[in-house]
């Protein structure tokens, strides 16, 4: 980068409205600021955002079209080439970032406001504006080994092994240039929260059942996996007693791991963990009232940025677990809007949030 990231002063650039339903999931993709999120629906939309954060709203241009169910988790391969998500349908879908358009589609972007224009006039309404032209594209791989909701999505720092995780517990490990299943194991409830060591050989998998529960029927568990023989290597249900797990993230070096507490009424604080000895090295404030939803770390290992119930981004340094910045602003509560996932960008001027109010806000630092 040719200039260090002010966070404390990040300002928002564009709130990119996606009215049709929840934004769910979201990342960068590329050495450049292509940007790409998913909703509730199942559909996946691309931009392509400008250099400069004055310059005029970015409109989408391609729309990714086969999921059938709510988009769980996007993540990109290091090259840019290939777009991968997983969702309530069951299915991993790739998607490849050179690809020609299959055809093109409208799409409305402002579906709420044209309703409460509708609902307020009646037949006075004027005529609707036409939508947003945009390209359309099917995926070039999908994976079907899944039986149930996919929650869980990580790749490893090649690209060239993917993790993820169901609703009824399976981990499948794949070979993301084959698109083949490399080993599956089971753990005992539903993945809550998942994430992969950047060399590939160490899984995160946390567990929790159910979503509503009572002291006598409830299940917790995250344990560090060794994604070769399917053993368990470390077990942080005991260390992070009472916490559920619902954001996870190795360090580029894979020598820390970032945990998120996720459940709806925590505190919502942050976990630094070494994964060669299971032992907690840090706890940080984190997002309170409220679960963690997000978490991911800087290039160079010495920044985390995490998202959750609060509707903000927050910034941390690692080596000292001390708050560098907030981003965003708290609007209500963790039972109102949610900030489900965050995108950071190449050069790690961008970041990005899918917000469940229907729109994707991108900033700028």
């Amino acid at each position: 980068m040719s200039d260090s990231p002010a966070y404390d002063k990040a300002t928002l650039a564009w709130e990119l409205p996606w009215q049709d339903d929840w934004v769910t999931a979201c990342t960068f993709v590329g050495p450049q600021r292509k940007l790409a999120a998913g909703n509730r629906r199942g559909d996946i939309l691309l931009w392509d955002l400008p250099a400069e954060p004055g310059a005029e709203r970015p409109l989408p241009v391609r729309r990714l079209e086969g999921h059938t169910n709510e988009i769980t988790r996007l993540v990109a391969t290091p090259d840019g080439k290939t777009l991968i998500s997983a969702s309530y349908d069951h299915t991993i879908r790739f998607w490849d970032m050179n690809a020609p358009g299959a055809g093109t589609a409208e799409i409305i972007l402002d579906a709420s406001d044209r309703a409460a224009v509708v609902k307020k006039l009646g037949a006075k309404a004027p005529p609707p504006e036409p939508g947003v032209q945009v390209a359309t594209q099917t995926a070039s791989q999908v994976l079907t080994g899944h039986p149930d909701w996919i929650v869980g999505l990580s790749l490893s720092g090649d690209g060239r092994t993917l993790l993820s995780g169901d609703d009824a517990g399976n981990v499948i490990v794949w070979d993301t240039a084959s698109a083949q299943e490399r080993r599956r194991w089971q753990v005992t409830r539903w993945v809550f929260g998942m994430a992969l060591s950047p060399d590939g050989q160490t899984a995160l998998v946390a567990e929790r059942f159910p979503l509503v529960f009572t002291p006598a029927d409830h299940h917790r568990g995250a344990k560090l996996w060794d994604v070769a023989t399917g053993e368990v290597l470390h077990d942080l249900t005991k260390l992070l007693d009472k916490v559920y797990i619902g954001a996870a993230a190795f360090s580029p070096d894979g020598k820390l791991l970032a945990l998120g507490q996720g459940n709806e009424t925590s505190k919502g604080k942050l976990f630094l963990i070494d994964p060669a000895t299971g032992e907690q090295i840090r706890e940080l404030a984190g997002h309170a009232p409220g679960g963690v939803h997000d978490v991911r770390f800087s290039a160079d290992g010495k920044t985390l940025f995490s998202c959750g119930r609060d509707t903000m981004l927050r910034v941390w340094n690692v080596e000292d677990g001390q708050q560098l910045a907030e981003v965003g602003k708290p609007r209500g509560g963790q039972f109102k809007d949610i900030w489900h996932a965050l995108g950071l960008s190449a050069d790690e001027h961008w970041l990005a949030a899918a917000d469940m109010s229907g729109l994707v806000a991108v900033y700028h630092a």
